[in-house]
């Protein structure tokens, strides 16, 4: 038989505070994260490493999941295409899905 790729588990983060007045290892964190700008967002892989990172800086970064991708919260540097792109991206994983 055939081994079938298992689908990566995605999370989606968005950087809602400024690290400006954080410790160097926050800093550092969020730039491992591919984060560092104020309302920077990043599609990452969910893993164990991912997470304790996310939890170190937690109070910097909020996880999007469901309809918050849809209509970010707040200030949003995306652009608007970019937010129709996003937007027709998660209609089509879950139309697949059903």
């Amino acid at each position: 038989m055939r081994a079938t790729a298992k689908k990566k588990k995605m999370i989606s983060l968005k950087q809602i505070r400024s690290a400006a007045r954080a410790s160097r290892e926050a800093r550092e964190t969020l730039k491992a994260l591919g984060l560092g700008r104020l309302y920077a967002f990043q599609r990452i892989p969910d893993t164990t490493e991912v997470r304790s990172m996310v939890a170190k800086v937690g109070h910097f970064v909020s996880i999007l999941d469901g309809p918050d991708i849809l209509f970010p919260t707040g200030k949003s540097t995306l652009g608007i295409e970019r937010i129709r792109e996003a937007v027709e991206a998660v209609r089509a994983e879950q139309k697949n899905r059903a």
